[in-house]
């Protein structure tokens, strides 16, 4: 059984680095299994619980950790066979699929309705998504924040070139909402959270509110996938017993994850409130979403071209 003890052990361990090996054809670098995380979500989870040690190590493959600063860089990591198996948000996989990217959808983690939305000031004017209209909104371009404003105008009619779009970083988004330079803000969390916490703001709209089964998605390399299919499914059976200790022991996620991300621990705990640690299969209307995205961003101009979700999906997933 895991260990609340064993867990906060795991938490400050150092992280390990990448290591630039070739892939072998058989999908394993030798007897090393090179997994991917970020300083949140159920890897994290996973990797301090040491879930997949246990689970290969007794069949003789190490487990190696790598360390991402973002799901983009994570997935160009699985397209190249550095890393086998990670996870990332919906749109950054879309890119990737559209560029010839080698991943494979594995599992989904369904999103949460609150961990992103569009935020306005309190005093603002603005009080539906129709009242958008000929505003400035911000936000991180061909971002999950760029699908949810065009899919919450769609819900009202409007086209996105109804609004003033602007295209900031998270932190430059931050700095241009508090001086009133735009009038909203599409962002996620923890910046979300953050931001509501930071001055008096008013969420317009939820995510949950505008994207139906929308999620996010458990990857591993497409030859990885194809080579060791019992693998993947153990990674995937990892994951979701590293999500359900999450949510039996959300205190400890938090303490963990702040110590991580430096971030204070009220804040942390309401980021993993409105956090999803379920991983669940692929199911049709996962797909379906996931589909919708992408012929939006198609539609958008800012994916290269129009692709096929489902050309993507690993065969052995449920």
């Amino acid at each position: 059984m895991i260990s609340r003890r064993h867990f906060a052990i795991a938490a400050g361990a150092a992280s390990v680095g990448l290591a630039t090996r070739s892939w072998s054809a058989s999908g394993l670098r030798g007897s090393t299994l090179t997994l991917g995380y970020q300083k949140t979500g159920i890897p994290l989870v996973a990797r301090q619980l040491k879930v997949f040690e246990k689970r290969f190590e007794p069949q003789g493959i190490r487990i190696e950790w790598a360390e991402f600063t973002s799901g983009l860089n994570l997935l160009q990591a699985m397209d190249t066979g550095d890393v086998a198996f990670g996870n990332a948000g919906n749109v950054g996989c879309i890119f990737l699929q559209a560029s010839g990217g080698r991943v494979a959808y594995v599992a989904a983690q369904p999103s949460t309705p609150k961990s992103e939305g569009i935020l306005v000031k309190d005093d603002s004017p603005i009080r539906t998504l129709a009242d958008l209209k000929g505003k400035k909104i911000g936000y991180a371009k061909g971002s999950s924040s760029h699908n949810l404003v065009a899919a919450a105008l769609e819900s009202q009619g409007l086209d996105i070139k109804a609004v003033t779009s602007i295209g900031l970083s998270a932190a430059d988004a931050a700095f241009a909402f508090d001086g009133g330079n735009i009038d909203a803000w599409a962002i996620w969390d923890p910046y979300f959270t953050i931001a509501q916490r930071r001055g008096k703001t008013r969420v317009i709209a939820y995510q949950g509110d505008v994207l139906k089964d929308s999620a996010g998605f458990l990857l591993a390399n497409t030859e990885f996938a194809k080579a060791w299919p019992a693998h993947v499914q153990s990674l995937v059976d990892g994951s979701a017993e590293a999500g359900e200790w999450a949510k039996r022991n959300l205190g400890e996620v938090t303490k963990s994850l702040s110590a991580a991300t430096g971030m204070p621990l009220d804040v942390v705990a309401e980021v993993n409130a409105n956090a999803g640690f379920d991983v669940g299969p692929l199911t049709p209307a996962i797909l379906d979403s996931q589909q919708r995205t992408a012929d939006r961003l198609f539609k958008l101009g800012v994916l290269p071209k129009a692709v096929e979700v489902r050309n993507a999906v690993w065969s052995g997933a449920a």
